[in-house]
């Protein structure tokens, strides 16, 4: 199998991933905070997957909740559930900035199913010579810059200027992709959509469910009793992704860890879902905590994993 088949395997499963999350209009004092933190999803293709979480069922036989004030039990909830996860929100942090070191032996090694990659690989010595600078933003919009050493002086048009190119769009999808998807479920988005206006949220046996609707996409969650986050089902357009995330205790708070998701698109039907696993380190700046590492499985296709160092964190402005 080529170079430049190895990097077309890293970018199609990934370039299709488009997120735009609804932007909410704000309110004074506690109903801006209710608001703002809009947990509005629109997923149109393949980001996503693994790391279950173990659920609190209660006895089927147990008997219907009977029906509560919806907006009493909405501030009920929301007032635990912003106290029950890390956010980077009450940290303070807005953005990142950190070198990327992609672990390109691996990435070529498994999406040739595994053979072995020579150390002196020309094209694992020309993707190591890039420098990835990666400028993360917490509300999405971050970018990727990638440096090619001057001296390399790669004609255009040659087959490593065409790899090169192939490989950077991959990265950049797949890192800005990551952290769109990586912000609301570390940024309190997601829990604390139990204050929001519009959501639908109902006591079933074993938690509660948030259903909401609008014109981009319906968007189901699922909570345990203890306000833990199982479930975050999005469909928009036809595609629909479950996510599952883990979640580690901190000092200040559960932060994510990990998650998986099955995504079902149309143009995909006869595949089946396509899962995506990712898990995280993080690194302590500031007192800010932002991810020292991600790791990305699609299974049978290709494993990603990315350390990064050099990072310098941008806090909110007061």
């Amino acid at each position: 199998m080529t170079g430049r088949r190895e990097i077309l395997i890293v970018k199609p499963r990934l370039a299709g991933c488009r997120f735009e999350w609804r932007q909410c209009k704000g309110k004074q004092d506690i109903e801006m905070r209710k608001l703002k933190m809009g947990a509005r999803v629109r997923i149109a293709a393949a980001l996503a997957a693994a790391a279950a979480l173990s659920g609190h069922a209660q006895s089927p036989a147990a008997a219907k909740p009977a029906p509560q004030n919806a907006a009493s039990l909405n501030d009920t909830l929301l007032a635990k559930a912003t106290t029950l996860y890390a956010s980077t929100t009450k940290s303070g942090l807005r953005s990142f900035d950190c070198q990327v070191h992609p672990d390109w032996k691996k990435i070529m090694s498994s999406a040739r199913k595994g053979d072995a990659i020579a150390a002196d690989d020309p094209k694992l010595t020309l993707l190591g010579a890039v420098k990835i600078t990666l400028h993360a933003k917490v509300t999405g919009d971050s970018t990727l810059d990638w440096q090619v050493p001057d001296q390399w002086k790669i004609p255009p048009g040659s087959a490593d200027a065409s790899t090169l190119d192939q490989a950077h769009h991959g990265m950049e999808q797949t890192l800005t992709g990551m952290l769109k998807l990586w912000g609301p479920l570390a940024d309190g988005t997601v829990p604390e959509s139990l204050g929001e206006e519009g959501v639908q949220v109902t006591k079933i046996a074993d938690g509660y469910r948030l259903i909401s609707n609008t014109k981009e996409a319906s968007v189901t969650e699922e909570f345990d009793g203890n306000l833990l986050l199982k479930h975050f089902v999005t469909t928009s357009s036809g595609t629909t992704v479950d996510i599952e995330p883990a979640f580690d205790p901190t000092p200040q708070g559960l932060l994510l860890k990990s998650f998986v998701a099955h995504v079902k698109a149309p143009e995909a039907a006869a595949a089946g879902p396509q899962e995506i696993d990712v898990s995280l380190d993080y690194q302590t700046l500031s007192g800010m905590q932002v991810p020292a590492r991600f790791d990305i499985n699609l299974p049978g296709l290709v494993e990603m994993d990315f350390a990064l160092d050099g990072c310098a964190v941008n806090p909110a402005s007061n």
